[in-house]
């Protein structure tokens, strides 16, 4: 999509109409800040831009999960035609291209334009969204941008300044607005139900997986301020739909955390506003185990609650009545309300799953709402909803909660350029993760050389930051796709330890990137004169339902096809690597850790059961037999051992690494329980119930008319993990000694999940 320049904002100081009364750390000019805080656009016009066509071209740009929502409601939308897909990634364009029928995957906008695309759905990571909508906009194409639209109200206005001087549409999607229940309950305010709006209550307490699995490579933890865009935007969005302009803010953070060193995350905050049409309460949690998403609405004559999580909505309104009579009446409304919510939502996914209704899940009715809207408006010539100004205000809402916070991005590590390889240098695939980090750590404490491939060079873990600034450690940037950077990053080394997963969600994405990129990296190691590479995989490759005790060996699942893309892609990896370590002599160690637990890895582990809830776990079977659990340091101490193995050592072969505290999925749920305080609670469930449950879905998804495979006995089978592993080379061979002591293994299993301290003093955290 060529070269993103720096952007300059021309600076206009007149008419300062807005401003935050909370001081905010950004480095700014008092004309920047000026700027910022103005508020001279006015109400927008009507657009006399029109497509071209009987059907308005459209282009979508960023091939990643959100960009199937987009798809899905496209191909239904009347009057639009979907021109192609647009993605750095060629391969990732045409895989989503494919699947949707669109005829073009290309590579630039410059294509787009060619193409005659009118409009372009704007569908990648938040700080891409100014610098590529300004060249979209500056090519001629209208734009329809995920949210947020600018991470600053200087950015957001140039961007609303230059759709309109090039008469072009601009529209974010702010999809909270098209939720179903803030619809009805926008319906309700608007016909007087509840009298003159005078206050709004939010509460936004979400899970957030990549704060458990202490990953923090996501945008959102990069800067304290981002997690507002990604997060805080939604509801900001229905706040302004309902109040209109932001005046102030006063915001306290009741919650920090500091994820590495230098990089601090606000897990809990809260913020009171003033707008122009009343006041409003903002709550928001992140990285929380009970889910809740509400909007409260307190009018003069009453109040409306929307249950966005759930999708109910549910009101009270004054009566004639004496209080005993009111209260009674006021609970049966409410009441009322919900559970004609709760039907509603069951009969819209039981129609649904049958074949006999639409979708109607509130996320995607949301999306639906909110493009098809924006595609009917700009074909009727009618002012369009959530747009640049609209989107403008929104950012202000966004800028005056955030404004207590910094938005300097920590600046990214400027490591050592690494040069060649040393004297009998490991490198490491994916030694960011939490098996990765410790693998790297024990390499260093065996005083060898280390080289760390990592995809970006941002919130890499503290160790790695000190010794790759040191120099100890060599660090490259590539990818599993990225063949010259494995190249420079394998020349001369002696060894390689491969834990980069790779996965995906199409068998198209896991063989492109899990099978054929892992047979490639040995392939470069055969080239580059690597003796002995590992290659984690898992014993999810095998067929684990069986009888008997698993032995270390080849063999993988001889019925890959009645078990999950992941399982198939690690048994046909192994041979793919197999198949090039046989041809070419390479040293070729394939490791299959059991069920790994321990530090960064998530509670809710799925090898204990199916997690219905984050606190009710459904066993793969009755949860009365021991799992081959192990420690993820346990595991790191098997693949060091392997790697640094003298002589032929291991190569060759196919190990298992499996210990055996003696724990079965009840018993660790019981063990979690007690160590976190929560009503943790384990369902033991007869595989052949489960298997029945399983074809009843699938008889009711068949008869819905959707293709799906008859679920396999075998797979659920597999999972239960009831047969017993020996790890006998690597306890042989290689002197591995698992923890398996029960109190100890618990104590590093599930007591580390116990609360840590108190909560911060909120009024230390006020600014």
């Amino acid at each position: 999509m060529g070269k993103v320049l720096p952007i300059r904002v021309p600076m206009d100081t007149k008419n300062p109409g807005y401003q935050i009364p909370t001081s905010s750390p950004r480095v700014a000019t008092s004309s920047e800040q000026e700027a910022r805080t103005s508020n001279m656009i006015q109400p927008q016009s009507k657009l006399t831009f029109h497509p071209a066509g009987t059907t308005t071209k459209v282009g979508l740009i960023g091939a990643g999960r959100i960009a199937d929502f987009h798809l899905d409601v496209l191909k239904e939308t009347p009057g639009v035609e979907i021109v192609a897909i647009c993605d750095l990634s060629e391969e990732r364009a045409k895989d989503a291209a494919q699947r949707y029928g669109v005829k073009k995957a290309v590579t630039t906008i410059q294509e787009l334009v060619d193409l005659g695309v009118e409009v372009v759905h704007l569908a990648v990571p938040p700080d891409y969204h100014v610098p590529m909508t300004k060249e979209l906009l500056e090519a001629g194409l209208g734009v329809f941008g995920e949210k947020p639209m600018a991470l600053d109200t200087l950015d957001a206005q140039m961007l609303a300044e230059l759709a309109e001087s090039k008469n072009l549409p601009l529209v974010v999607n702010h999809n909270n607005v098209f939720h179903p229940s803030f619809m009805a309950m926008m319906g309700r305010i608007e016909a007087g139900e509840i009298g003159r709006v005078q206050h709004v209550q939010v509460t936004l307490s979400v899970p957030l997986a990549q704060l458990d699995a202490n990953d923090y490579t996501h945008w959102m933890f990069r800067t304290p301020r981002n997690i507002v865009f990604e997060q805080a935007v939604h509801p900001l969005s229905q706040l302004h739909h309902l109040l209109g302009k932001v005046h102030s803010a006063n915001t306290t953070l009741l919650g920090e955390k500091e994820l590495l060193p230098g990089l601090t995350f606000y897990d809990r905050w809260s913020t009171a506003f003033k707008a122009e049409k009343g006041t409003a309460q903002l709550y928001m949690a992140f990285g929380q185990p009970f889910t809740r998403s509400t909007v409260q609405v307190l009018g003069t004559d009453g109040s409306l609650e929307a249950d966005m999580f759930h999708d109910h909505l549910a009101g009270e309104e004054k009566t004639v009545f004496l209080d005993f009579w009111n209260s009674y009446k006021a609970g049966m409304s409410r009441s009322k309300g919900f559970k004609k919510g709760a039907r509603t939502v069951l009969k819209n996914w039981s129609m649904f799953t049958l074949g006999i209704g639409a979708r109607r899940d509130a996320f995607f009715v949301g999306m639906k709402g909110s493009i098809q809207a924006f595609h009917k408006s700009l074909r009727a010539g009618d002012a369009l909803s959530n747009d640049a100004r609209a989107a403008l205000e929104v950012t202000r809402w966004a800028d005056a909660l955030a404004g207590v916070v910094s938005s300097q991005i920590p600046p990214a590590p400027e490591f050592p350029e690494p040069g060649e390889a040393r004297e009998n240098e490991v490198v490491v695939l994916g030694g960011t993760g939490f098996i990765g980090r410790r693998v790297v750590a024990r390499l260093l404490n065996e005083g060898v050389n280390v080289s760390c491939v990592v995809r970006r060079t941002f919130s890499l873990p503290e160790q790695i930051v000190k010794e790759g600034l040191s120099g100890k450690i060599r660090i490259l940037r590539a990818s599993l796709s990225d063949e010259e950077g494995l190249k420079k990053a394998l020349k001369g080394a002696k060894t390689c330890i491969h834990l980069a997963t790779g996965n995906g969600d199409t068998w198209e994405e896991v063989e492109r990137v899990m099978v054929k990129g892992s047979a490639r990296v040995a392939e470069i190691c055969a080239e580059s004169g690597v003796k002995r590479l590992v290659y984690v995989s898992s014993v999810a490759a095998l067929y684990t339902g069986g009888g008997g005790l698993i032995k270390d060996s080849w063999d993988v699942d001889p019925q890959p096809d009645q078990r999950p893309l992941y399982s198939v892609g690690k048994a046909k990896t192994e041979a793919a690597m197999k198949q090039v370590a046989d041809r070419t002599g390479l040293g070729l160690v394939v490791a299959r850790p059991g069920v790994v637990v321990g530090e960064g890895t998530p509670m809710q582990h799925s090898g204990l059961g199916m997690w219905a809830r984050d606190n009710h776990c459904v066993g793969w079977g009755l949860g009365d037999t021991p799992l081959p659990l192990v420690l993820a340091e346990d595991v790191a101490d098997g693949l060091v051992a392997a790697a640094l193995a003298p002589g032929a050592g291991v190569d060759g072969e196919a190990i298992n690494l499996c210990a055996n505290p003696g724990l079965s999925g009840h018993d660790m749920v019981t063990e979690l329980a007690k160590a976190t305080g929560r009503r943790l609670a384990f369902h033991p469930r007869a595989l052949w119930l489960s298997q029945a449950m399983e074809i009843g879905k699938w008889v009711v998804k068949r008869v819905g008319g959707r293709k799906v495979a008859f679920p396999a006995y075998r797979d659920l089978k597999s999972r239960a993990l009831a047969t017993p592993f020996a790890s006998d080379i690597a306890r042989e061979k290689l002197n591995w000694k698992p923890v398996e002591d029960r109190a100890v293994f618990i104590e590093k299993a599930a007591k580390i999940y116990a609360p840590k301290g108190n909560l911060p003093d909120a009024e230390s955290n006020s600014k």
